[in-house]
């Protein structure tokens, strides 16, 4: 068995590596030594893991083996001395779990192969001042093979030699990594379509616009960012003048036909996407204008008011269609401290009553200022 020069220290069997041969401390090599024969031995019982002993010095940025395992090269199908750079070119990606005590959740990072290069210094570093490192690796193998790889390190620092060794363990996890592409995949699916039912069940189902659950929730949302900042808010009521009529008139297919154009026209007048057009009920609607004024409101509903009164509702009843006009009721709200969401409505009701009170097919704008009464 050949020994250290200087320190008699004896070299592994088939070790191939540089401390045990080079000006290293006696420390640092009576370490490197150990801990080859005590992975040499986890070898030779059958161990399932992938042993390695690897090292790199502070400020270089080769990293080498002293030790690796049969296993590994017979993984990489590679010649001895030539794993360091074999794997270092087979690594897909690298990702690293950590929990996140805040969110109660396994957050992961991913790096890609040019990252992970740019990473390596830092990377490093942080396993030096860590202590430890673990992560999985998606590696491509000669032959076109993906497999996965976990790796689990001690990592320890010498001082004297500014040197590193990351005494660690590989295993192979490409199993467990495809269930958990698998699951990722369902999760996905399932927050899609999550987010699809959500939609719908915010949706009134004749007119395709938010419905009256979505415009409630849309002014308790409003509701509560105006006692947080200063601003306005603003609603408008709006009703189909004469619907009992039409729909009598010309039946209950032409009355949703009717309703559907009504709502397609008050979403395509919207600017914002801040703004909320709903079905309140029956043939009324409400848009939610948030930090809008009281004039801005009223502009808002006139243009409502005239793009509606222009449109041709077809119908079964009539080869060319009929008009109908909308009324509106506008409220302002100026924040003060006794006013509700239902005096904002109670408010915008009232208006539109005297819109139908006078003529209908117009639109009355009212000031809801609690400090300075209705």
């Amino acid at each position: 068995m050949r020994t250290s020069s200087s320190d008699d220290i004896p070299f592994p069997g088939d070790y191939s590596g540089c401390i045990l041969a080079e000006n290293f401390s006696r420390e640092l090599k009576k370490r490197v030594a150990r801990c080859i024969r005590c992975y040499q031995e986890a070898e030779n019982i059958g161990n399932p893991s992938i042993q390695y002993l690897s090292a790199w010095k502070e400020k270089e940025k080769i990293i080498w083996y002293e030790f690796v395992g049969e296993q590994f090269r017979r993984l990489l199908m590679c010649d001895r001395g030539q794993e360091a750079e074999v794997f270092r070119d087979s690594i897909l990606e690298r990702r690293v779990y950590k929990y996140d005590d805040f969110d109660y959740e396994v957050q992961q990072e991913a790096l890609d192969r040019t990252d992970l290069m740019k990473a390596r210094k830092k990377l490093r570093t942080e396993s030096k001042k860590t202590g430890f490192t673990e992560a999985v690796y998606k590696v491509s193998l000669k032959g076109g093979n993906i497999i996965w790889l976990k790796d689990q390190a001690v990592v320890e620092f010498y001082p004297r030699d500014r040197t590193s060794l990351s005494l660690g363990c590989l295993m192979v996890v490409t199993k467990e990594m495809a269930v958990e592409e698998q699951l990722k995949k369902a999760e996905t699916a399932l927050h899609t379509a999550n987010r699809e039912l959500e939609h719908l069940a915010n949706l009134d189902g004749l007119t395709q616009i938010a419905n009256r659950r979505s415009f409630d929730r849309g002014m308790q949302r409003e509701w509560k960012r105006l006692r947080r900042e200063t601003g306005v808010l603003s609603l408008i009521i709006c009703d189909v003048d004469d619907f009992k009529a039409f729909n009598d008139t010309y039946g209950h297919q032409a009355g949703d036909n009717c309703l559907r154009n009504v709502a397609r026209v008050l979403n395509s007048e919207i600017k914002r996407p801040a703004d909320l057009a709903a079905r309140y009920g029956g043939e009324e609607f409400a848009v939610i204008l948030p930090n809008t004024s009281a004039e801005g409101a009223f502009h808002q509903a006139e243009s409502f008011r005239s793009a509606i009164e222009t449109l041709l509702i077809p119908h079964a009843g009539s080869s060319t269609g009929d008009y109908v006009t909308v009324s509106f009721g506008v409220s302002t709200f100026v924040p003060g401290d006794d006013a509700t969401t239902e005096d904002l409505i109670a408010k915008a009701d009232a208006a539109l009553y005297k819109a139908k009170e006078s003529g209908r097919n117009k639109v009355v704008a009212l000031l809801l200022d609690p400090d300075k009464g209705a």
